[in-house]
């Protein structure tokens, strides 16, 4: 399996919108497409107070995800809603489990 922790830093005010995404969608369809949600998380203490982190592991690539007509046709949606961006930059590292890791 691998893991992916991703970093989305969103632009101001629209943290909100973005958890809305995620729990609404991304989520449900992460589980369609065979990815493991291990969780999200804000950071608590700091200067990032627009920003989410979460973790997925999966046994093959972003590709169902992206192809994935209801991501395509419902992020269009939400797109509308929000009214342009709401992440200002994202980032991921891709994990893989050391030997003696509870996770593999």
């Amino acid at each position: 399996m691998i893991y992916e922790m991703r970093r989305y830093e969103c632009t101001p005010g629209n943290l909100k919108n973005l958890n809305e995404l995620m729990e609404q969608l991304a989520v449900p369809v992460f589980k369609k497409v065979g990815m493991t949600f291990i969780g999200a998380w804000k950071p608590e203490v700091g200067d990032d107070e627009n920003t989410l982190i979460y973790m997925l592991g999966y046994p093959k690539s972003w590709k169902a995800f992206y192809e994935d007509q209801e991501w395509i046709t419902k992020r269009a949606e939400l797109a509308k809603k929000y009214g342009g961006p709401i992440v200002a930059r994202s980032t991921g590292i891709f994990l893989a489990p050391t030997t003696y890791s509870p996770l593999k």
